[in-house]
Parts: structure tokens; C-alpha cells; sequence
């Protein structure tokens, strides 16, 4: 048996849990493979997750947006200009080899972010790091940010300056950024941590380990191992639960309901993730040049019915996205968003018209075609992920029913992920999910040459907008952009799930666990020798 929880005059102690072995993913879907333990160079949620638990950020970003002081680094932020420069007040906080974490580890931090330039996987996201124009420590416990020029400072402070995770110029000085690049997944590399966990040990394909970090500020954990085992499939997890290898699993929603019954364990149902689905269309793709047509792209999420979707992929556990405002929490939607008013939603007549107005016409077969080439395309999709399965099998459906051919092919996530990057960029459309800015402007993935734009959009207006998301105070151009973005559909926004998890009984703090952000906090974490709450 995985957990080893009992009682102590009817307490629980810490480390009653002894081993905790979870997939990735938790909450968001499927996991995969840790491919980097470095912050500098996250390129997936997993990723991220493993990252976190190592090093602790400059600032916590909780389920509502705002900042959790108590788990972040940083005491306080202010902004005495409103706009222009920021002042950081650092807690007194360690590393795990006893020194302390101070001002000149933030700004080894920014020195790295420069040094790698655009590989720099956050390049973009909150204007970094061509944004900042001076960071200067005054002592070792504050730390001094001017810009550029003024901004949003609600978009700085928690999309920039979020960046900014202490790393250990302590240990890492000796190292070139090449040689740190070199040891991104090398556990060896990784000893000296901050946050609430050390990584012992990687076993690629496998898991990873991790133990208690003694030195941790926060609050002590209730386990003596933590290990996150990587599993491809949710069907995989939802039995490793079952037969005690795993002690939480998503659930895929097709089993939901049998899920619910099963002995031993109880569902935790959690609110949305920050997240969509997306369709990206490659308009850098000679091959697929009528995606760069806007009418072609509103046709697409118009020929898409989302809630049949929501019903038949996920079982009625998600939410209709429309654009790249997620509906949860509500706090940055439109006016319009609010409403449920947006520019694009299920129709296929309208589809169909949008595609003659983009010159399209029936071929023999009934599939469109312009100038002699067919519209038909290959859609990616990560293999072992049986709800993108199911949601690629669905929009093909409707697709094919508005005159458009699209082909499937299953890939490992991490293939994707790589082809997305490459250059030249051979795919024609990807299906896959988008993580969502704490402050959910565009600069990094719908901006002309933004760092996560890998389909090729590019649009002046766009451009504008993001840029006044970004540069003014206020929701107004955060409002503006979504409206527009919702219009444009530079990539094809489909549901977000709203995921339950299988915990086996005896485990209690999941809800708390899995932040909508993707970060985990195992410190809340504790088990007791009683079944489910």
C-alpha cells in the first residue's frame, strides 16, 4: 500500500503519510514525462508543477488572481510612480544548504532571463525581459524594478515580476548558462532548492523523487516521500489508483460514474483550471495557407458545437471558452463575456457561408476546395489522451458535416511540443491545451513574433490591443482585447474540463493541493487512519 497513515492519540503526525505517489497533471489532464526541473526553461504544466516544488516563488499567485504573501518570497510589492517603478520588500527566507535567500538571487535571476535571450521559455510573457530597464538591489533584503516605461502595473506585478523566482547564484555562479541549460533534468543539479520539496533522484519514464526539504519556511510536510510517477494515460492512473500504486488520479470522464463507487476511495471535484482547449490552425504552414483567413477561422469554431463536446467528451464536466478569457474565475471578463455574447458560437449555416465568402465551394466528395486544393488538413493530437481522442473524433464529425476533411494522428506530448517550436514548422494544426497568464493578456502567445506564437498570426489591431492591455491602468484594453481575440479566433478556442480527482481514502487536502493556476502545494497534504471526509 502506497500510504502509511495512522493516528497518534488520536492526531495526526507529520510524516504519518509516509509515501505519496501522484501522477502529473493533476487536475489539468493526462500527464507526461518531466523533461526540466528549471524554471527558466518550463515548457509544460508538468514541468511546472515539479519546478515549484523545488524552488518557491517571488510571488504566489492563489485560485483568484491575487497574491498569497504568506508562500511568496516577496513581503511586499509597491509601485511609487503607479506605474513605472516597483519597490520588492524580500521575508527573510533560506535555502536549503542554510544561506539565505537574498536580493542578489533575484537579480542572478534577471541576469539569466537575458542571457538566454528568446530561450528563454517565459520570453515575452509580462514585457520580459526587454521591459526592464534597471534592477538594483539596494541591501539584501529590496529589491528596485524600473521599466521601460509605465504600465498596467497590475499586469507587471503578476505577470513580470512573477518571473522573477530567486535561483541560488550561491551554487549556480560557478556554472555557465550553457552548462545550466546542460543540467536542466539532472538531479544532481538541483540540491540547493527553496521551496517545500528537494528532488533525489529522476528515473526518466518513470518518476521522480522527492523528499521534505527541512529548511522550508512554510508550513512542515506530512509525508517523508513524494513521488510523481509518470503515467501517459488516465485509464492507467485511474487503475494504478485501484490497485494501490497511485494515491490520486484524474478521473477520465467516461468512468466517472463508476469512479464514484469504487471501495476504498472518494472523488474530489475541483474547480475549472485556468485553461482552454485550442485548435491551432498554422498560418506559417505553406501547406495550409486558408488559415490565415479570418472567415476560415470563425467558420471553424462556429462548425464546432461545444456543448455537444462538454456532453460527450466530458461528460458534462466543463465549460463553453469562446475566447482567451476563461469563463472561471469571472473577475477578468468582458462586459460582453459576461453576457455570453461573443462574435463566434455553434451555427453551421453560418460556417458554411463564412466559407463561400472566403471562396470556397463544394467539391465532387462534397469537401470544399479552392483553386484546385481540397480543404483538408492533419490534426496532432497527443497519443494516450483518450479525451482529446474523443474531442478530435467529435470536431471531425462536425467538421466534415460543414465540408471540411480533417485528418487525426496521435503524437507523444513531447513530439508536439517540439514541433510546435521547430523551424521550419511542418504541422498543419495541433490540438492541445493553453495555460492562461495570472493577468490574462496576449503579449506571448498572440502578439506578432510573442514567444508561444507558433501558428504565425499576426495582426496590427491585435497588436494594438494587447499593447494597451498591457500599458494602460485599468481593465479597459484587457476588456477590448479578449472581445477582439474572441473575434479572431487566432487559434480555435474550445472547452475547458473541469476535472475530478480518485484520492484514496485516508488522504485529505487535495482541494487545497492543486491550485487552477497548476502550482501544487504539498504542504497541505495530512493523512489520518479514517476514510474519506
Amino acid at each position: 500500500m502506497v500510504l502509511a497513515c495512522f493516528l497518534a492519540f488520536g492526531t495526526a503526525r507529520a510524516q504519518d503519510c509516509g509515501t505519496i505517489v501522484i501522477p502529473p497533471g493533476l487536475g489539468i489532464g493526462p500527464g507526461a514525462d518531466v523533461t526540466s526541473f528549471n524554471p527558466l526553461f518550463i515548457t509544460s504544466e508538468y514541468n511546472a508543477e515539479a519546478a515549484g516544488l523545488i524552488f518557491a516563488p517571488l510571488l504566489w499567485i492563489n485560485r483568484f488572481h491575487e497574491i498569497d504573501w504568506q508562500r511568496s518570497i516577496a513581503s511586499a510589492v509597491t509601485t511609487p510612480d503607479n506605474g513605472k517603478t516597483y519597490d520588492i520588500t524580500l521575508r527573510p527566507w533560506r535555502w536549503s544548504d542554510g544561506a539565505a535567500v537574498t536580493s542578489a538571487d533575484v537579480l542572478y535571476t534577471f541576469q539569466l532571463i537575458k542571457a538566454y535571450g528568446t530561450s528563454y521559455a517565459g520570453y515575452g510573457a509580462g514585457g520580459m525581459p526587454n521591459i526592464i530597464a534597471s534592477l538594483t538591489a539596494p541591501d539584501t533584503a529590496h529589491i528596485r524594478v524600473t521599466l521601460t516605461r509605465a504600465v498596467n502595473p497590475q499586469w507587471f506585478i503578476l505577470n513580470g515580476l512573477s518571473q522573477l523566482t530567486p535561483l541560488p547564484q550561491h551554487a549556480w555562479g560557478k556554472f555557465t548558462p550553457d552548462e545550466i541549460w546542460q543540467g536542466q533534468s539532472s538531479p544532481d543539479f538541483f540540491r540547493v532548492a527553496s521551496g517545500p520539496l528537494l528532488l533525489k533522484s529522476l528515473t526518466v519514464g518513470v518518476d521522480a523523487e522527492f523528499v521534505p526539504n527541512p529548511l522550508y519556511n512554510g508550513a512542515k510536510m506530512n509525508f517523508s516521500r513524494f513521488i510523481m510517477k509518470f503515467e501517459n494515460s488516465e485509464g492507467q492512473e485511474l487503475q494504478a489508483v485501484q490497485s494501490g500504486d497511485l494515491d490520486m488520479s484524474n478521473i477520465p470522464f467516461d468512468l466517472y460514474e463508476k469512479a464514484t463507487h469504487l471501495p476504498g476511495d472518494y472523488v474530489v471535484t475541483l474547480p475549472p483550471t485556468y485553461f482552454w482547449h485550442e485548435l491551432v490552425p498554422n498560418m506559417a504552414n505553406k501547406a495550409t495557407p486558408y488559415f490565415a483567413d479570418v472567415h476560415v477561422r470563425q467558420a471553424l469554431a462556429d462548425a464546432i458545437d461545444q456543448n455537444k463536446l462538454i456532453q460527450l467528451t466530458m461528460h458534462g464536466h466543463g465549460e463553453a471558452v469562446h475566447s482567451p478569457v476563461p469563463p472561471y474565475p469571472a473577475n477578468f471578463l468582458s462586459p460582453a463575456a459576461r453576457a455570453g455574447n461573443y462574435p463566434v458560437g455553434y451555427n453551421p449555416e453560418k460556417a458554411k457561408a463564412l466559407l463561400a465568402t472566403a471562396g470556397f465551394t463544394p467539391g465532387p466528395d462534397g469537401i470544399l476546395q479552392k483553386n484546385g486544393q481540397r480543404f483538408s488538413f492533419t490534426l496532432l493530437i497527443p497519443a494516450g489522451q483518450p479525451l482529446r481522442i474523443e474531442m478530435a473524433e467529435t470536431i471531425q464529425q462536425d467538421l466534415r458535416a460543414v465540408g471540411i476533411e480533417m485528418k487525426v494522428r496521435q503524437m507523444e506530448f513531447n513530439q508536439i511540443i517540439t514541433a510546435m517550436v521547430n523551424k521550419p514548422q511542418v504541422w498543419q494544426a495541433i490540438l492541445i491545451g493553453e495555460s492562461v497568464a495570472a493577468f490574462p493578456t496576449g503579449e506571448d502567445i498572440f502578439a506578432t513574433g510573442g514567444y508561444l506564437n507558433n501558428n504565425g498570426y499576426s495582426n496590427p489591431e491585435m497588436d494594438r490591443l494587447v499593447a494597451a492591455s498591457t500599458n494602460e491602468p485599468g481593465m479597459a484594453g484587457l476588456f477590448a482585447y479578449q472581445d477582439f481575440a474572441s473575434a479572431q479566433q487566432p487559434v480555435i478556442f474550445l472547452p475547458n474540463e473541469q476535472y475530478s480527482i480518485l484520492v484514496r481514502n485516508g488522504l485529505h487536502g487535495v482541494e487545497d493541493f492543486i491550485s487552477p493556476l497548476g502550482a501544487w502545494t504539498p504542504e497541505k497534504l495530512y493523512c489520518t487512519s479514517a476514510g474519506a471526509p
